[in-house]
This record gives structure tokens, C-alpha cells and sequence, in this order.
């Protein structure tokens, strides 16, 4: 993604419009002789590659332009993680202070001779005195995008920048695929996003909150909503409005968004499962051969809401869905106990953090009839033993 100052956007009438690219032939150009020169730089040094690399960037007249496509290729390029050079530099300065006790040498004798004394070259004692330093990686690997592939993550990445000061989104999603709004709304629980959904007709509605309004890491949940929006862009009809705070704004602006824009989406995070997800299977499989976790159906409460689970649990023949109340999402937490207790939503557990829980609003939850009988608290990712003990309870509850 592009950094804020990498950035560009118009204001004017309380909106803001991101400044993307097209695929003029001067554009073209310059994507090509950018990539060009980092995939061509293979076992260079990053500084001297940056620094090789000066005379293309200001070859453009928007050398800010220029700077963003090649932070995007870097973001892609590999560079070799080198060994520690501390021990080297610890010896060869305690050698250096030593021999400068004695009589200043020249600069080269002295060179020469702490080299000698660590039992390397002057040159190598140079190259390695400090190769641990970011300039010093070696290139492994180039920028495998190609230049439309490159210029589209750029415009995405303008528009992922502005939602990290988001302080709402708003999407409507007309598309009618079954499949895709699924695997739509199963990233946004893997994001762990706070959002009101709800169907309306043929169109889904998601209220998603932003970065502005989480108190609580606010900074790894704007990133989480950044993210977000590849996979929105999947769909071939929708429309998205946020207020965001750009830099040098004093009040929020209104950013709109929609398949006109003509961002492209990256089709491989629809099937995005998070790591503690796939670890989580490994376990519940382990532990209870019997059970299995199934696609996340959403479930419709009375009034019209969405409800995404977490999980979704297959025993018996009985699928139980899974809601995880995290730090972010403690807001909805009393509005789902409530409806727990009118029977709004059969079948449904719920987990919550052992972080909200310790919250003063949420002070004597174990004693709540809906939390007694469907609910556990979990730390990241829920146990199998909390699991299966709430799964057990709700059976005895519903019998």
C-alpha cells in the first residue's frame, strides 16, 4: 500500500476524489521502466539500486507518480534478510579503539590493520562492517505484476489510503450471486470488521465502521477495512461512500466509490482464510473427528439483519453457527444478548473476548440467562473445550 504522503487526491465541496492513474502511453512508459530496473537489479543492493534508479523517477513530470509505483514494486520484491553484523562491528571497534591508543595511524594503515586483526580484507571488512543495514539487502526476487496489473494496484492503493482515516463506510451490493456475497461477507468477519448488514430487496447493505471510530487499535483495524476493499471490488455491481480525513482537512470528507470507479479487485482474498482460522480446523478435526467447520451461512434475524458467524459447526447433522464478540465489536454485544433471549436467533453461540468481558458494562455476563446457556469466552481464537462445552449446553438448553 502507499504511504499518506505518496497520496493524491482532490478536494472541493466537502468531497474528496482520488487522482487515478490511466494507461496513457507516457504512464505506460514509465511502469515499464521502473519495473524494468528493480527486476532487472537482481543481487543488487537496495540503496544502490535507489540510487540508480533517481534518473527514471525524475524523468516524469509527477515525480510523486513515479515514487508510488515504485513503492508498489518494492512492496513486491523479495530482498535476502542478511546475517547480524554486530559481533563484526563490536570487534573491529574494540580493535580500532585500541590501536588508535597507541599512535593515530593514516586512514588506510588503520584500515588495513583492524581489518587484519578481525582476519578479513580492508574491502570485505567495509562491505561487512555494516551489512545489516536496510541499504545493504541484496535483491532476491523482481515485481512479478505486469504494468496493467501495477497501474491498477496503484489506483487501489489511493483509494485504500483514504479509508484508513475512515470514520464510516457505507456499501450497497447489487449483485445477486449467492456465492460471492457469502465469500463477501466471510472476509469481512476475517477482517474482523464491525458492520450492521442487512438485505434490503435484491441489495445487501453494509454499514461498516471505521478506524475513526475504534478506540482500540485503531490503527491495525483501518488497515483491516484498507484491505477490505480488493475484495469489494470483486463484485460487478456496488457502491460505497465513507467519511475520511485526509491530510490537511479540518473536517471529514465524503469519499464515493463504485464499480464506475473502476478499481480492480483481487479475486484470490474472497477465499482469504485467516492462519488461526486454518490452525483452528487442524485442532477441532484432532480433537473431534466427528465434527466439521462449514461455509459461513448468513443468518436472518427478525427486523431484517444480517447476521455473518465466525464459525460454523457441524455435529450430528446439526450446524451450529458461531458468533466472536471481539474488542471491536463489544458495541453489539448487549443487542445480540437481547435477542439470544426473545429466541431471535436458534441455534447461534456466541463467544466473547476475555477483554470485553472484563469490561465494567458487561459486569455479571456468566449471570445472563442468554450467555448461560450459548455463550463462552475465548482469548484470539476460541478452544475446543469451550467450544464443545457451549455446544453442549445449548443442546440441553433447547431440548
Amino acid at each position: 500500500m502507499l504511504t499518506k504522503d505518496l497520496l493524491r487526491h482532490r478536494l472541493g465541496n466537502g468531497t474528496v476524489t482520488p487522482l487515478l492513474l490511466k494507461a496513457t502511453p507516457s504512464i505506460v512508459e514509465l511502469t515499464e521502466a521502473i519495473l524494468a530496473h528493480w527486476n532487472g537489479g537482481i543481487g543488487g543492493r537496495l540503496g544502490d539500486l535507489e540510487d540508480a534508479a533517481m534518473p527514471i523517477l525524475h524523468q516524469t513530470k509527477s515525480l510523486l507518480v513515479a515514487k508510488g509505483l515504485q513503492k508498489l514494486i518494492l512492496d513486491e520484491c523479495r530482498f535476502a534478510d542478511a546475517a547480524s553484523a554486530a559481533v563484526l562491528r563490536e570487534q573491529a571497534f574494540a580493535h580500532s579503539a585500541r590501536l588508535l591508543a597507541k599512535a593515530p595511524p593514516t586512514g588506510e594503515t588503520h584500515r588495513a590493520a583492524v581489518a587484519q586483526a578481525v582476519g578479513l580484507s580492508a574491502d570485505a571488512l567495509q562491505e561487512g562492517l555494516y551489512a545489516d543495514l536496510p541499504d545493504f539487502a541484496r535483491l532476491e526476487a523482481g515485481c512479478s505484476l505486469s504494468v496493467p496489473d501495477l497501474i491498477g494496484r496503484y489506483n487501489l492503493s489511493q483509494c485504500q489510503g483514504l479509508l484508513l482515516t475512515a470514520k464510516e463506510l457505507t456499501v450497497t451490493i447489487h449483485d445477486s450471486d449467492t456465492a460471492l456475497r457469502r465469500k463477501l461477507l466471510a472476509n469481512l468477519r476475517f477482517r474482523r470488521l464491525l458492520a450492521e448488514v442487512a438485505g434490503t430487496g435484491s441489495a445487501l447493505t453494509l454499514i461498516v465502521s471505521g478506524p475513526g471510530s475504534v478506540l482500540d487499535q485503531a490503527a491495525r483495524y483501518g488497515m483491516n477495512l484498507a484491505l477490505f476493499l480488493p475484495a469489494l471490488a470483486c463484485c460487478r455491481r456496488w457502491n460505497a461512500t465513507a467519511w475520511v480525513q485526509p491530510a490537511r482537512t479540518g473536517a471529514p470528507v465524503e469519499l464515493a466509490l463504485s464499480d464506475e470507479t473502476g478499481l480492480v479487485g483481487d479475486s484470490r482474498l474472497l477465499g482469504h482464510v485467516p492462519e488461526e482460522v486454518t490452525v483452528f480446523a487442524q485442532t477441532l478435526a484432532a480433537a473431534c473427528p466427528e465434527w466439521r467447520l462449514a461455509e459461513l451461512e448468513p443468518i436472518q434475524l427478525p427486523g431484517g439483519e444480517l447476521v455473518v458467524p465466525d464459525l460454523c459447526i457441524v455435529a450430528g447433522g446439526v450446524t451450529t453457527p458461531v458468533e466472536l464478540f471481539h474488542r471491536w465489536h463489544a458495541s453489539g454485544l448487549t443487542r445480540r444478548l437481547a435477542q439470544l433471549a426473545k429466541k431471535g436467533a436458534p441455534r447461534l453461540l456466541i463467544g466473547v473476548d476475555r477483554a470485553v468481558a472484563k469490561r465494567p458494562e458487561f459486569k455479571g455476563l456468566d449471570d445472563h440467562p442468554a450467555f448461560a446457556a450459548r455463550g463462552f469466552r475465548f482469548s484470539e481464537m476460541p478452544t475446543v473445550r469451550a467450544l464443545k462445552e457451549a455446544v453442549e449446553r445449548s443442546c440441553v438448553h433447547d431440548s
